[in-house]
């Protein structure tokens, strides 16, 4: 995935949640991470979720997040924070999840766009389709993202990709790299590009160069993390 990140051409590296699988990982392999994070040439956000959640005991308080990398940021803000990148005409938004209960909603308090800027926000939960009749935590409804201010909406939770846009706001579960549970020849990144002319468009690109192409655009059930952000660089026109 750090590989990726160069070979297409990424901007920004956003990792939304459960990174890390508990909180008993060793120390070892948390500094193993915020090296590999150190090596990818681009800004990586990285926002915690239900299995490394923000919590008075996080992961992310342990000693190798005491001095990151000046490109790896973590959402910490309960309440939700923006982060900013002028240089690429972008906003970045996310909540940290500090526990993983139907209360908590990943979507509260986004903020909206920057006249000039493309906002882009990050989130942690379960998507309820219409016909959902169960009450899942961190729910995250179809009006929810139907009356979202962002122009992207990178989610996880789920570890198959998934597409779960409504209205006018592209929502996507990328999937995770390593693939998901069962299918590992399916691992893969989301690319997604911004174009001020074209607008937001997306597509799945493989980390195994041997497996089947996977189709795009598809809208099917499933959970989680890892997304590749590519911005078309015109600042002329995006900002």
């Amino acid at each position: 995935m750090v590989d990726a990140v160069s070979r297409l051409g990424g901007d920004v590296l956003l990792l939304a949640g459960d990174v890390f699988d508990n909180e008993r990982v060793s120390d070892d392999v948390v500094s193993w991470f915020v090296e590999q994070m150190a090596s990818v040439e681009a800004p990586v956000i990285v926002l915690p979720g239900n299995h490394d959640l923000a919590h008075n005991t996080s992961v992310y308080l342990r000693g190798p997040f005491q001095d990151v990398p000046d490109n790896l940021s973590v959402i910490r803000e309960p309440c939700g924070e923006t982060l900013a990148f002028p240089e690429l005409g972008l906003e970045l938004w996310g909540r940290a999840m500090l526990s993983h209960t139907p209360g908590f909603r990943p979507l509260e308090g986004m903020p909206s766009p920057t006249e000039g800027q493309w906002l882009v926000a990050m989130a942690h939960g379960h998507f309820h389709f219409e016909d959902d009749r169960d009450q899942r935590s961190s729910p995250i409804y179809p009006e929810d993202i139907a009356t979202a201010g962002c122009h992207y909406l990178a989610l996880g939770h789920w570890d198959r990709h998934a597409d779960v846009s409504r209205a006018d706001t592209t929502a996507v579960y990328s999937g995770c790299p390593y693939g998901p549970i069962g299918a590992p020849e399916q691992g893969a990144v989301c690319v997604v590009d911004l174009d001020p002319d074209a607008g937001v468009s997306y597509r799945l690109e493989l980390l195994n160069p041997g497996a089947t192409e996977l189709s795009r655009h598809t809208r099917t059930y499933v959970r989680q993390d890892e997304l590749m952000l590519r911005l078309t660089r015109d600042l002329q026109q995006a900002g």
